[in-house]
This record gives structure tokens, C-alpha cells and sequence, in this order.
């Protein structure tokens, strides 16, 4: 893999898109930065990070080979992968997946995944996936609801080249070996099988996620036993 490096960098994920648009081979590129100006999340959400204190980068995968109407199980991929890095430095009990791909030290965000996948025809072709992983960082905004970093767990201080090195390779390896991630992904499902409150359809609910669909919806019951069918941003977690 190709790793290019900058200080500072609009958007990793953005920096790759705009190589792909413009017909360039980026399969198996990564792009890293010691500061992101414009750092997106999911939807509207942005990526916040001190200047140097965390992992901040996109890596290009071929996932050429699997169906467009799966692209979830590259979620299931990416989020698994997280999962097992992180587990070599903190404990494995504690780690979940929050759907449909945030990393959760128990009840706080550690990490956070952006992935844009291209489509062609029935199948898929290049995906960028961008990670965000809090490092270093002991001082978050205020604005932030729920930020947690790997020092703030254990007090010691990571190599960022380190880090990027495990899980790049761990993706790499993972990529063409998509099944078993599944059951991977399920049993860290944060909030799996637990009665937990919800915002859906504009009203507080408790609810209990008992699943997810072929897409990536997320599957919940509410108190009355009726199932609803969710996707991103028409249910929040409260």
C-alpha cells in the first residue's frame, strides 16, 4: 500500500474522491493527516481532532467483487476490523460497535467511520474508507457530546504510524474475506438485545435492537412487540 502524508488536509476522504473523479487508479492508496480543516462524519456531522494528537485517514480498497446490494458487509468489514486492533490496546469488553459504524469505548466515541462506495452496474468498484481514530487527544470541545481517546483510557501516550500500520493491514487482510464478520459484527453491537432509549418518529421510546437487514437497516422492537425498520437519521440514541 501507498501511504501519502500531509500536515494539513481539507478531507482525506475528499483528497481521494477527487483523484477517483479524475480517473486515477487510487486502489490501495492511504492518505493521511496530521489535521483535517473540513473533517466530515455521517451526514452533516463533522470530524473534530487536536492538530497531530490522532489518526486521521482514508485508505482506497477493489471491492469490485461484491455485489452493490451488500455493501453493508463492508461495514460489517471496516467496523470488526476497528474492533480487533483496538483490542490489543484496551480491553476487549468494553469496545462495541455503535450502528451503523461508530467504535464505542462503553458509552463514548473513540472512533468514527465514513465510507463512500462506487457503484457499477450491480456491482461495486472503488471504496474509500475514512477513519478517525481519538489517540493522544485528553481535551475535547464542549460541543462534542461523547469523545473518549485511547490516552484518556489508559494514560499512555501511542504511536500514530503504529496504529495506522495494524489497522491498514488488518483491512487489507480482511477485505476479500467478508462472511465471518457478521457474527463479529453482532456480538459488538452496542446496545444489542437491551431495552435502551430512542428518539423515532419525533417521540422517546424504549426500544430494543434485536438486528439489521441486508442494507444496513437497523431492525428494533418496541415495548409492545411491534418491529420497526430504521435507517440512518430516522432513529437517534438518547
Amino acid at each position: 500500500m501507498k501511504i501519502t502524508h500531509f500536515k494539513t488536509l481539507e478531507s482525506t476522504n475528499q483528497y481521494l474522491q477527487n483523484l477517483l473523479n479524475e480517473g486515477v487508479d487510487i486502489v490501495n492508496n492511504i492518505v493521511v493527516t496530521d489535521f483535517q480543516t473540513s473533517g466530515k462524519g455521517q451526514g452533516k456531522n463533522v470530524w473534530q481532532s487536536e492538530d497531530g494528537k490522532n489518526l486521521l485517514f482514508s485508505v482506497a480498497l477493489d471491492m469490485s467483487f461484491l455485489k452493490a446490494e451488500n455493501q453493508f458487509l463492508l461495514t460489517q468489514m471496516v467496523s470488526v476490523t476497528m474492533i480487533n486492533v483496538l483490542k490489543k490496546y484496551l480491553p476487549e469488553e468494553s469496545l462495541f460497535i455503535k450502528w451503523p459504524n461508530d467504535i464505542y469505548f462503553n458509552d463514548k466515541k473513540i472512533a468514527g467511520i465514513l465510507i463512500k462506495n462506487e457503484i457499477k452496474g450491480m456491482m461495486m468498484g472503488t471504496s474509500i474508507i475514512g477513519i478517525g481514530l481519538n489517540v493522544n487527544q485528553t481535551s475535547f470541545d464542549e460541543s462534542l457530546p461523547n469523545p473518549i481517546s485511547m490516552k484518556m483510557i489508559t494514560g499512555k501516550e501511542y504511536n500514530l504510524e503504529t496504529l495506522l500500520n495494524d489497522i491498514c493491514f488488518e483491512l487489507k487482510t480482511n477485505a476479500n474475506n467478508q462472511q465471518p464478520t457478521a457474527n463479529s459484527y453482532t456480538d459488538k453491537l452496542y446496545r444489542y438485545k437491551q431495552w435502551a432509549s430512542y428518539e423515532h418518529e419525533g417521540a422517546a421510546k424504549e426500544m430494543m435492537i434485536i438486528g439489521y437487514d441486508q442494507f444496513g437497516r437497523l431492525i428494533l422492537k418496541e415495548k409492545n412487540d411491534r418491529e420497526v425498520v430504521c435507517d440512518l437519521k430516522e432513529i437517534s440514541f438518547v
